[in-house]
């Protein structure tokens, strides 16, 4: 009964030890880097181009690759559509037509 309280003693403080020196910073020591690639959209207007160059970071839980390629193809269409649609009817305003 001994030995196993002192086994727990040691896992207990080792357990301790390491959450305290994964919290300090260690001289020399880089900082983590994350193992997501995908840094997101950028703020401000969307552009087809944007969309169509984004690539999500595979997952082992994640989407099917298929899904999110044609949801993607979809919304750079749309987004297509609604710039011809604006740059259209803002060259109707211009020229009077509106």
């Amino acid at each position: 009964m001994t030995i196993l309280v002192v086994v727990l003693a040691v896992l207990a403080v080792g357990v301790v030890a390491a959450v305290v020196v994964s919290r300090l910073p260690v001289p020399g020591v880089e900082d983590a880097v994350s193992t997501q690639s995908y840094p997101g959209l950028a703020s401000g207007t969307v552009e087809p181009a944007e969309v169509r160059a984004a690539r999500l970071d595979v997952a082992v839980r994640g989407y099917r690759m298929d899904q999110v390629d044609a949801m993607m193809t979809r919304l750079a269409d749309e987004l297509e559509a609604r710039d011809a649609e604006i740059d259209r009817l803002r060259g109707q305003e211009q020229h009077g037509h509106l």
